[in-house]
């Protein structure tokens, strides 16, 4: 039995486009930065396959029936990509990438308003929708100012890299804080007057798939910055 959310309309367009998205991206951002194309559609091909099953996962609202322990399954899925990123980061940044495409994924995560317009409908508790809605667009408004900002240049001003990056992990934790100690379960801290459903679909999708895939990226920019600097 699946359990779905009564999601607006433009949370599911939002959120289901985003998911389309995503392999496509990861062939651009190898392609255009010169790098090996067929590793850009290797790497998508993986990412569309995790995100089939993490589809199935949050369809199933396996995740949030497992309250505690379901919080750190979505911890470890934030944490996977990167692992395996960082074990074979020779294979992946082989030749480096483009900052303007790295930094660029980044402004995706306006996405995460949806989480405002879904508590608006009482589905999710403004405990956690205002830190990690308004942080999510904070951080695409950034990553949107620090490509302004470099326009004309070579690539990404290094500043502004770690400007992205610095303010894209402090969301992931506001958010992963908020959303974890709001949840039902043992380790509730926070009880709001609405249970946070996040994690039904389509608004677990972002979690569960969207959120490590932009942590993903973050470690691409961040060893692709790391490897400029050193040479």
């Amino acid at each position: 039995m699946y359990e779905l959310m009564q999601a607006h309309p433009v949370s599911v367009i939002v959120v289901t486009a985003a998911m389309m998205v995503t392999p496509l991206y990861v062939l651009c951002t190898y392609a255009m930065s010169g790098a090996s194309a067929q590793r850009g559609a290797i790497i998508g091909t993986g990412f569309l396959i995790w995100g089939a099953i993490t589809t199935w996962l949050c369809l199933s609202d396996q995740v949030r029936q497992l309250e505690a322990a379901g919080g750190l399954i979505v911890l470890a899925s934030w944490v996977m990509p990167s692992v395996v990123l960082l074990l074979g980061r020779k294979w992946f940044l082989e030749r480096p990438l483009s900052q303007r495409w790295l930094i660029g994924l980044q402004i995706w995560r306006a996405i995460g308003g949806v989480f405002l317009i879904e508590m608006s409908r009482g589905h999710i508790p403004g405990i956690f929708a205002y830190p990690a809605g308004l942080g999510d667009i904070a951080v695409a408004i950034v990553a949107v100012v620090a490509l302004l900002a470099s326009r004309g240049r070579a690539t990404v001003s290094g500043k502004w890299v770690v400007v992205v990056l610095v303010l894209g992990v402090l969301d992931f934790l506001s958010a992963f804080f908020f959303g974890f100690f709001s949840s039902q379960g043992p380790q509730q801290l926070f009880e709001p007057e609405i249970t946070n459903n996040m994690l039904q679909y389509p608004t677990g999708l972002i979690p569960l798939f969207l959120v490590p895939y932009a942590i993903f990226f973050h470690m691409l920019s961040l060893l692709t910055l790391m490897r400029s600097r050193s040479s």
